[in-house]
């Protein structure tokens, strides 16, 4: 019987010889391949739903600052400090959940309608969010006259931003709601800095015409 030791002529101490692959059984070998299978195919299924979830996180983003800045191309460019008191009620309805496997269906945002569709024709389904697409009687007017126009309906009331979006957009996908509050945000900034109207509450957000 051959010796599992082996003598290294630059260290005369004894040493085991390295184990063979041969050593080990066909059911050993066996389950340490499928181990290895499992794990790489792990692997790819974790990366492939990280780089999902980080994708639509970004495009979701890009989104709300395309509409933002849409907005703000049409009206006066603030002043620094107005955009930096801006930015925490910016960010305080932006959307930050992972979107999960399950993916709702959109509702829309505006009254409820209970009368059933006739006969097999086509259903009408729920815009995406448009700032510039108004209701039609404030056509041809801009995001910021047309929020005056509802707000001088009662001078004197305090308006919520989202009673604002009923008033002045049709119904949308529900999942632009973040999206059309920011609008409303960035188009008040200007307004309160032109002292016409004043913020009365931050969370939600409230409005009032200013005297």
């Amino acid at each position: 019987m051959g010796s599992a030791w082996h003598y290294n002529q630059s260290n005369p101490v004894r040493e085991p010889a390295p184990m063979s692959s041969a050593m080990l059984s066909d059911e050993t070998k066996q389950q340490l391949e499928q181990e290895r299978s499992r794990l790489v195919n792990d692997r790819r299924k974790i990366v492939s739903e990280i780089e999902s979830s980080v994708s639509a996180q970004v495009d979701r983003t890009l989104q709300a600052l395309n509409a933002l800045l849409d907005v703000l191309a049409k009206v006066e460019v603030p002043a620094v400090d107005d955009i930096v008191e801006s930015v925490p009620d910016i960010l305080e309805h932006a959307t930050t959940e992972v979107p999960t496997q399950s993916v709702p269906r959109p509702r829309k945002i505006g009254t409820k309608s209970t009368a059933k569709p006739k006969g097999k024709g086509k259903t009408s389904q729920s815009q995406a969010f448009d700032a510039k697409h108004l209701k039609g009687s404030f056509n041809g007017k801009s995001l910021r006259d047309a929020i005056l126009e509802v707000m001088q309906q009662d001078a004197a009331r305090v308006y919520a931003t989202d009673e604002l979006i009923v008033a002045l957009y049709d119904p949308f996908e529900e999942a632009d709601l973040p999206i059309a509050r920011r609008t409303l945000g960035a188009t008040f900034m200007h307004l309160i800095r032109a002292g016409k109207a004043e913020k009365v509450q931050d969370k939600p957000p409230h409005y009032k015409l200013s005297r």
